[in-house]
């Protein structure tokens, strides 16, 4: 099964230096995941306009199906996503009427000024979709480009995922067909290298779903072990091989203790 292909690239000096977490990349990752998109790659690119355009200009090359952007959206001069999203594709900036009054309407609440500093907000690439952020600020926009999708996001990650849920992943939901079918489960009491040899069987037997164990996974103790595929002629493979390992394990380590995690 070939997925449609998608690359997550996030903005910010803050991500480089070790000051801010990247956890815009691993909650957009498990997202297009579940959507049915293949992510390629995550990068993180320094607030440099040349930089930037010469690494767009290289993704767009790759022709990935899907481009999910965050960071660099706000009023600060560092502030350069659009400015280099124009730059690559070549699409102008300019002043978005509805952009606008969303930023009007947001600082008006907050009795403070429209700055040429906060209007700066509303220039987005032209043709390009307005996506309201009711979180913050800066509206999020929709570029289609050579057949690609382009998504430019906030880096504030409630501003994020407030546009993420209510714009991209129902979009994105009714654009794919692939539905992805995951199972996990936890089991103690035992070393991942222990479980190496009955997961490298069986992955040989089901080539085309994913298995793997986690020996750290969102705070669960132990180990997980994850099966995943895409489209309903998967499902009933990946709840049999998650029984074949289940039983597996209780033969092979009668001490081990096995815990199902609900999603």
């Amino acid at each position: 099964m070939i997925l449609p292909t998608a690359e997550i690239v996030c903005l910010g000096n803050e991500l480089l230096i070790g000051i801010t977490i990247n956890t815009n990349a691993s909650f957009i990752g498990e997202k297009l995941t579940e959507l049915g998109y293949e992510v390629r790659r995550v990068t993180c690119i320094r607030d440099e306009v040349d930089l930037s355009v010469e690494f767009f200009k290289e993704l767009f090359k790759r022709k990935p199906k899907l481009v999910i952007v965050s960071g660099g959206l706000g009023p600060t001069y560092d502030d350069i996503q659009l400015k280099v999203i124009s730059k690559s594709t070549e699409l102008e900036l300019q002043e978005n009427s509805e952009a606008l009054e969303q930023i009007k309407k947001y600082y008006s609440k907050r009795d403070l000024k429209l700055t040429k500093e906060r209007r700066k907000m509303a220039f987005i690439p032209e043709g390009a979709k307005v996506l309201d952020n009711q979180v913050g600020g800066a509206p999020g926009c929709h570029v289609v480009y050579k057949e690609m999708d382009i998504y430019c996001l906030p880096g504030v990650p409630t501003e994020m995922k407030d546009i993420f849920n209510r714009h991209i992943f129902p979009y994105l939901r009714k654009q794919n067909e692939y539905q992805l079918f995951q199972r996990k489960f936890q089991i103690t009491g035992c070393a991942e290298s222990e479980l190496a040899p009955f997961i490298n069987e069986v992955k040989i037997n089901f080539p085309e779903l994913y298995i793997k164990s986690h020996p750290e996974y969102k705070g669960e103790s132990g180990i997980v072990i994850h099966i995943s595929g895409y489209g309903e002629s998967e499902e009933k493979k990946v709840v049999s091989v998650m029984e074949i390992l289940q039983n597996d394990f209780r033969r092979n380590f009668p001490h081990s203790e096995i815990k199902a995690i609900k999603e």
